[in-house]
C-alpha cells in the first residue's frame, strides 16, 4: 500500500507507537489475530480543529518559534523526523530505527482509529520478553511480570511534556493534512488522531485475575465479553493496571492541549 502521509512526530511517536508495540506478536500472544473494522456507509465530512487550547499558553509564540519544522517532503524525512523527536525526548528517538519512518507512523493512527489491526512494516524497536501465563487449579492467569516488559515504554512516553507534543503537532498539522489528503481518505488526520485518542481513554481496566484458556497455540479469555473485544482495549489490557493508568492520564493531559 502506498502511504503518503505524515503524522506529528511526537504525537503519532508517543501515542500511536506506544499502542503499535503493545501488540504482543510472539506466538505465544492471545491477541495477535483479532481483527476488527468499522463499516460506515456514510460519507463523514473531514474537519480539522484549527485553534489548539495550547496556543493559549503564555509561553506558546515562544516555544513555537524553537520547534522544528516539518520536512518539504516525505521522501528522505527519516532523519529530520529522528531529529525533531530527539529534541523532545533522546530516549524516544532511539527507538525510531526503521526506514520509512513517515509512511508506517501514519499507517498506525489510520489503522487505530478505525479499530483495523496493524500486524506488519513496525516502525520502531523495542524488545521485551514473552507472554507468559501461569497454570493454576482453575486454569490459566496472566504473569503478573508481564507488565513489566511495558514499562520501559510507557515511562519513556509519558516523560515527554505533554504541552511540547500539542506546540510541535500545531506546527507540523497543515503539513499532516495536505500529506494524508494524498491517501484518499474521507477523514482528516487530525480526526483520525483524536479518535485514536478517545478510543484509548475509553478503555477500562479488568480483573487482575481475569482467567484464560489454550485452546491452540495462542491464549484466550475464558470470559466471551473479554475476548471479544476489540483490540485496542486487548493492548492496553496487556500493559497493566498500574502502566494504563499512567498512559491514559498523559493522554488526558494532551487532550487538553488540543
Amino acid at each position: 500500500m502506498n502511504w503518503k502521509a505524515l503524522s506529528a512526530v511526537v504525537v503519532i511517536v508517543g501515542i500511536a507507537g506506544f499502542v503499535w508495540y503493545v501488540l504482543d506478536r510472539s506466538t505465544n500472544s492471545e491477541y495477535y489475530d483479532t481483527v476488527v473494522e468499522a463499516v460506515d456507509d456514510a460519507k463523514p465530512e473531514k474537519t480539522v480543529k484549527e485553534t489548539l487550547a495550547v496556543e493559549s499558553e503564555d509561553d506558546y509564540s515562544e516555544k513555537a518559534a524553537k520547534a522544528p519544522a516539518p520536512p518539504v517532503a516525505i521522501n528522505g524525512s527519516d532523519e529530520q523526523m529522528r531529529a525533531a523527536a530527539a529534541s523532545l525526548s533522546e530516549p524516544l528517538a532511539t527507538l525510531l530505527q526503521p526506514k520509512e519512518q513517515v509512511r508506517k507512523w501514519v499507517a498506525v493512527v489510520d489503522q487505530l482509529a478505525t479499530y483495523r489491526f496493524p500486524t506488519k512494516h513496525l516502525p520502531m524497536v523495542y524488545d521485551k520478553e514473552p507472554f507468559l501465563a501461569v497454570k493454576t487449579e482453575r486454569g490459566y492467569l496472566n504473569d503478573p511480570g508481564n507488565y513489566g516488559r511495558w514499562s520501559g515504554l510507557v515511562n519513556t512516553v509519558t516523560t515527554v511534556e505533554p504541552k511540547n507534543v500539542a506546540i510541535y503537532y500545531k506546527k507540523w498539522s497543515p503539513f499532516l493534512e495536505g500529506t494524508y489528503n494524498e491517501l484518499g481518505n474521507p477523514q482528516s488526520f487530525d480526526n483520525q488522531l483524536r479518535t485514536m485518542i478517545e478510543h484509548l481513554l475509553m478503555v477500562e481496566a479488568i480483573p487482575a485475575d481475569a482467567a484464560l484458556k489454550r485452546p491452540k497455540v495462542l491464549y484466550e479469555y475464558v470470559d466471551p465479553v473479554l475476548e471479544n473485544a476489540d483490540p485496542l482495549s486487548k493492548w492496553m489490557w496487556r500493559l497493566g493496571p498500574e502502566n494504563m493508568k499512567k498512559l491514559q492520564d498523559w493522554l488526558r493531559e494532551l487532550e487538553s492541549f488540543l
